[in-house]
């Protein structure tokens, strides 16, 4: 029976994620996932009551965050604080949804390249006499992010390897899995894909087709034909 809730209890910022100052923010207890909006245009006209209404264009809401304030921790808050003061583009972030699936919303720097988040916010609250001071803050994202949920990890006997395109620029690179989950992890056309933990091909990817044994790739999209090594992991997801 299928669960129809997201618990919030494993939700986390990381910052500077894969780096040696990879750290998540400390303190957090409130999170505000991005809305998707349209502006709606309104044509009036003389002799008529009721304006007509269209949708226009399209917008991604703030990432917002809130807690408790933490005096100290370089990596988190105070990493916070310094992006706010140098109007810092930054890509190496993840909004974890769930740290125990792997569920993360990240910049989709696979179909924009200029993607990435700036802080718009970092406010230090009142406290109370029975109270801790509170912080708050504010992300915009610039450009396309998506939301991956779709996961694979290779275990002590990998199943995937990585094919490289026979003729690049006209045929696909692949990534195969003899096991042939990847229907079932959750990848579907479209994704974007991000591998990590591989010997050679961790990077961002654009996903042209998947069926349970094999993910083909965008033409275009160049890979390193080599095996999976234990610990390699898929991550797929769309806006």
């Amino acid at each position: 029976m299928a669960v129809n809730r997201k618990l919030a209890v494993n939700a986390a910022i990381v910052l500077q994620y894969g780096k040696t100052n990879q750290s998540t923010v400390r303190g957090i207890n409130r999170l505000t996932l991005p809305s998707l909006t349209r502006s709606k245009i309104k044509s009036e006209e003389f002799g008529v009551d009721f304006a007509v209404n269209d949708a226009g264009g399209g917008e991604h809401g703030d990432i917002a965050y809130g807690g408790n304030m933490v005096f100290g921790d370089a990596k988190g808050q105070d990493q916070l604080r310094t992006y706010l003061k140098n109007n810092t583009v930054f890509t190496d972030a993840r909004v974890y949804i769930d740290t125990v699936a792997l569920d993360f919303l990240a910049p989709d720097t696979a179909r924009d390249p200029a993607a990435g988040f700036q802080v718009l916010e970092h406010t230090p609250s009142e406290a109370q006499k029975n109270s801790t001071y509170a912080f708050s803050g504010k992300w915009c994202i610039k450009g396309l992010y998506a939301i991956f949920a779709a996961h694979q990890v290779d275990g002590a006997t990998p199943t995937m390897a990585f094919v490289k395109a026979v003729t690049p620029g006209t045929t696909s690179a692949t990534i195969t899995d003899s096991a042939s989950g990847f229907v079932d992890s959750g990848f579907k056309a479209g994704d974007t894909l991000i591998v990590e933990g591989s010997t050679s091909n961790d990077g961002i990817y654009k996903i042209l087709t998947v069926v349970p044994g094999t993910i083909t790739l965008e033409v275009g999209e160049a890979l390193t034909s080599e095996a999976a090594i234990e610990g390699t992991t898929l991550h797929g997801g769309s806006l």
